[in-house]
């Protein structure tokens, strides 16, 4: 990593996982020496935001890369993927009935609407996230 990045995440308020692919965005960050073991150890303040709404990524490959890893492609299979090291996951406000799937998997769900269709959204989403470990 980068000079700082574990020193940042060891003394970090909040450690957000934005809602980004888990495969080709996420994967890459994890595998970098020692970033994966920063966030297992600090999981109660890493919150992530699932990239996946109603069984879809908002845009890009997710789906076609989740599936063929053995990830479910839903809020719930982001949910198991991240678990190690995620302990909350805000999902969107359409996948609220997965909420008992999302904790199962060990991680605490969140409700919020997450589809940044204006400033307002994208404002609200970041206070649900950033109150989530509060």
């Amino acid at each position: 990593p980068a000079p700082g990045v574990l020193d940042a995440i060891k003394h970090a308020e909040t450690i957000l996982v934005c809602p980004s692919n888990p495969v080709i965005s996420i994967g890459p960050i994890l595998s970098v020496p020692g970033v994966r073991d920063a966030l297992v150890r600090r999981r109660d303040r890493v919150v992530g935001v699932s990239p996946i709404i109603a069984g879809a990524p908002v845009k890009g490959p997710a789906d076609r890369l989740m599936g063929p890893l053995g990830i479910e492609v839903s809020c719930t299979g982001v949910a198991q993927a991240y678990a190690e090291f995620c302990g909350t996951l805000v999902i969107d406000s359409g996948d609220a009935h997965l909420i008992g799937q999302v904790e199962a998997a060990g991680v605490r769900a969140v409700v919020a609407d997450t589809l940044m269709t204006d400033a307002r959204v994208a404002a609200a989403l970041a206070r649900h996230t950033l109150e989530a470990v509060a």
